[in-house]
């Protein structure tokens, strides 16, 4: 593999960017492998193969660094890649590198993606994007990044690093964050393959930077000196060892749950459901979670479930899982309301779009009926870049699951026995989002909690859930495991009267007789 670096000079100060190409996308996983471990086999099965989402109707964006002198679009001609494809590039006549076509492989292509409904693409290089391209960095601080070229666009993939060494890292950050927010356009970044450092990009608030199963890329904090130091890098992971063509693996999942908000009615018509808040919680809370994944709780004591660290250290929220995220989005909005008495009572998948006001909460309740194997909930929000991109402002809301008790929140921290393990409160201090997974939470009654700990400038934040029931427990007198001890199951025992028939010898002495019916009655719901 060889490593190609290039200096543009950039308003003045030169960037330094460093893309990775070779022959052979060594570390890159195939399509097939890419759709058994992100769950597209299993949506398949749920929602049947003429109802999948391809990603058609999503715009997207390519930005490369150029591999070698203006060599950073992907080979346009190739009829069985790209038959069907609009290519559109703003600046430039540039020619084939390989690095590009591998991205778009996995970004968009007709045989390597997951998403090759998508057809409308724009093209751009890094330079030119940063500069008078996109971001109009090294312009007055008056003007604003431009606006999106077209309204279908909806990803942008970042498959490069790069950095100045110098204020205009945060500046460029500020810009993109802000074009983002106010676009609505979800970006993906790739951290480094390997390394103590992240670059620029990887740093953002608003975007969603993306590492690789294999665990080999960087993943640290952001460093002093960067806005927001301290907060956990990356997001999420997806298949590969390289986050080159791991990272339009998570756009193009984005671009399949932004295809489903324009073909459900009930998604479309909600402002909400679009909001890359929203789709970014989806993402995190859909993500799937291997044993050995940790938000380091505290495991005893009296601060046992409390993570002050959303996510892991290495692979982020998880693997990203199209399938989990997809039954969330379906799951639709179910809105929050800012006390526990009125706060509705959600469903085992959902999302909402809340305001959450300096120093007041939102609650969403819900009960267990049977021990859930994994809750997973995920709450995240945007900063704020002023108009001259000189400081930004950035909220800080805390995420908690908690026990009803007689109509009353019960904390459930340091309790034992309630949950087996994971988090039920996380509280970082500098990140922007928040993440709880819990496993073993026993039935009940209980509600999520978002609070501010801050009252700076408020934005819309994203938050959403999944439940995956675990066994049922077993009821006495409930033979027909419906959950329910009724007429049902005294037919049953009347029926096996007299013999010894396991099913409904409920006391388990021989014989289906009076013990066995004083039982049943006993449990009746």
């Amino acid at each position: 593999m060889s490593q190609i670096r290039g200096t543009k000079a950039l308003a003045g100060v030169a960037l330094s960017t460093t893309v990775f190409i070779s022959g052979v996308a060594v570390g890159q996983a195939d399509v097939t492998t890419v759709k058994e471990l992100i769950g597209w086999f299993d949506l398949e099965e749920r929602i049947g193969s003429s109802n999948m989402p391809d990603g058609t109707g999503v715009g997207v964006a390519q930005c490369e660094a150029p591999a070698g002198t203006n060599l950073w679009i992907p080979d346009i001609s190739d009829a069985t890649r790209y038959a069907g494809k609009n290519f559109n590039i703003p600046f430039g006549n540039p020619s084939t590198s390989v690095h590009a076509n591998t991205v778009a492989l996995e970004f968009y292509s007709n045989n390597g993606s997951i998403a090759p409904g998508i057809s409308d693409i724009w093209l751009y290089e890094a330079g030119t994007y940063l500069t008078n391209g996109y971001l109009n960095l090294g312009q007055a601080s008056s003007v604003p990044p431009i606006s999106p070229p077209d309204d279908s666009i909806r990803v942008h993939n970042h498959s490069w690093i790069g950095q100045f060494n110098n204020s205009n890292d945060n500046v460029a950050l500020r810009r993109m964050d802000l074009m983002s927010i106010r676009d609505n356009i979800l970006v993906v970044n790739g951290t480094n393959n390997g390394g103590d450092a992240l670059h620029m990009f990887a740093h953002g608030f608003n975007s969603m930077t993306v590492g690789g199963d294999a665990g080999t890329h960087t993943s640290t904090d952001v460093p002093s000196g960067i806005d927001g130091p301290g907060r956990m890098k990356p997001w999420i992971v997806a298949p590969g060892d390289l986050t080159s063509y791991t990272t339009p693996i998570v756009g193009a999942v984005g671009a399949l749950l932004y295809e489903t908000v324009e073909n459900d009615s009930i998604l479309v018509a909600d402002i909400a459901a679009d909001r890359i808040q929203v789709i970014q919680a989806i993402l995190l809370a859909g993500a799937s979670r291997t044993e050995d994944w940790t938000n380091n709780p505290t495991e005893t004591g009296p601060d046992r479930g409390v993570s002050t660290r959303p996510i892991d250290e290495t692979f982020g929220a998880g693997m990203v899982n199209v399938d989990r995220g997809h039954r969330i989005l379906t799951g639709y909005r179910q809105i929050g309301t800012t006390s526990l008495e009125s706060a509705p009572v959600i469903s085992g998948y959902g999302w909402d779009w809340p305001r959450v006001l300096g120093g007041a909460q939102r609650w969403w309740r819900f009960t267990v009926d049977t021990p859930l194997d994994e809750l997973s909930v995920a709450l995240c929000w945007q900063r704020v870049p002023n108009s001259s991109f000189s400081g930004y402002t950035l909220m800080n809301v805390d995420l908690e699951v908690v026990r009803i008790v007689d109509g009353e929140p019960q904390s459930l921290v340091g309790e034992v026995g309630s949950f087996e393990s994971g988090n039920v409160l996380s509280a970082s201090t500098v990140d922007n989002l928040e993440l709880i997974s819990v496993k073993g939470l026993e039935p009940g009654d209980y509600a999520i909690r978002a609070f501010r700990e801050d009252i700076v400038q408020t934005t819309y934040s994203g938050i959403a859930w999944l439940m995956i029931e675990g066994d049922p427990v077993p009821i006495l007198g409930d033979l027909n495991g419906d959950q329910l001890v009724d007429g049902l199951d005294l037919s049953i025992l009347l029926g096996s009267w007299g013999t010894n028939d396991p099913i409904a010898d409920i006391v388990v002495d021989g014989i289906v007789d009076g013990a066995d019916l004083s039982a049943l009655l006993g449990g009746w719901s």
